[in-house]
């Protein structure tokens, strides 16, 4: 909970401390008890606008870091799992689209860093809808509601810019199978069939 406000309560601490700086350095020149009428308001205006401006920019660093982990994070494989029968649902309602799931393995040999960008740009290259799982060390996986007609080029974008090499396999709901299990194995069955690298 903290960690979603450390943001505020910094930019709090912040304009507080400097506030009592600036006590201090007039402790000598004003006497806040003797403030009267206008004084005492223009006293008391800039302390609450200086302490409203820490906790403001103390706010937006809250939220571009909520954004950035909400982005940047990748489901783990249980929350795919629970979510797929969800999504298939949705996908039976409805005859213009499609349900595919795609399966992703990098080399074993990559380095972190390269796991972490190829990593952003799965999210980047991926829609909101979409769901992207670490499904194992090396794999991946994306759960993809896409149009029936129109061919999806999702994974011709990540190759092109993936940092690293990867495999990949895909299969479709409801055709090569209702359940995810059925599903993964079609995937890893098309994968090491293709032998697709980058």
């Amino acid at each position: 909970m903290f960690k979603k406000h450390i943001g505020k309560t910094i930019g709090l601490f912040i304009s507080q401390l400097v506030l009592f700086s600036e006590a201090i350095a007039m402790s000598d020149t004003i006497d806040v008890t003797q403030l009267h009428g206008t004084e005492l308001y223009v006293v008391v205006g800039f302390y609450v606008f200086q302490t409203i401006v820490g906790i403001y920019f103390g706010n937006r660093y809250d939220r571009k870091t909520c954004v950035k982990d909400l982005i940047y994070q990748l489901k783990s494989k249980d929350f795919a799992t629970s979510t797929f029968e969800k999504i298939a649902a949705l996908v039976d309602r409805d005859p213009d689209s499609r349900l595919t799931i795609y399966l992703l393995r990098t080399k074993q040999n990559s380095q972190p860093q390269q796991k972490a960008a190829f990593e952003q740009l799965l999210v980047e290259e991926t829609r909101k809808s979409d769901i992207i799982a670490k499904w194992s060390n090396d794999e991946y996986l994306i759960i993809a509601v896409e149009n029936a007609v129109k061919p999806s080029t999702m994974i011709e974008r990540i190759r092109r810019n993936s940092p690293v090499s990867f495999l990949v396999g895909y299969a479709t709901y409801p055709v090569e199978g209702e359940q995810l299990q059925q599903l993964l194995q079609v995937a890893k069955e098309r994968m090491y069939a293709t032998r697709t690298t980058k």
